[in-house]
């Protein structure tokens, strides 16, 4: 029941920390277009689709994201080679004992999770980074251009 329970609250830490990625990726994207206004009103100005800066931008994310994904897997994966022993939660024995648990934990990861969890950072990261994107091609040319 508890590791039920616990699974439940895996969902939840998922959806706070895919809000933080989001957030963080916005704001990132929107400080990079803020800084580029110029260099957008310029594209457009030259007759540049609006379409091809959306995807420049949406192509700048996803490199973002896949940096960040690589990184992150490898981080994941150190940390599990590194506490393949087991993690030894001895002086907690009496607790663990009352709910029949091991006081030595051996972290182990599912692949499929961390298939999910790679899927919806893309997912997620590409949604998010729809509104920078289309940000980036509001603006007037001629009045991006003359923006200090």
């Amino acid at each position: 029941m508890i590791i039920k329970v616990f699974g439940g609250f895996i969902y939840i830490w998922y959806v706070v920390v895919f809000i933080a990625m989001g957030f963080g990726l916005v704001n990132t994207l929107l400080m990079a277009i803020f800084e580029r206004v110029r260099e957008f009103g310029l594209f457009q100005a030259l007759g540049m689709k609006p379409h091809w800066i959306v995807g420049q931008v949406l192509f700048e994310s996803l490199f973002l994201l896949f940096m960040g994904l690589i990184l992150g897997n490898i981080m994941g994966w150190l940390t599990l080679y590194l506490t393949a022993g087991g993690l030894d939660f001895s002086q907690y024995a009496a607790g663990y004992e009352m709910v029949e648990i091991s006081s030595i934990i051996y972290p182990v990861l599912d692949i499929k999770d961390a298939i999910i969890a790679n899927v919806l950072v893309i997912t997620l990261g590409i949604i998010a980074s729809l509104y920078p994107a289309w940000q980036a091609v509001q603006h007037i040319p001629v009045e991006a251009i003359k923006r200090i």
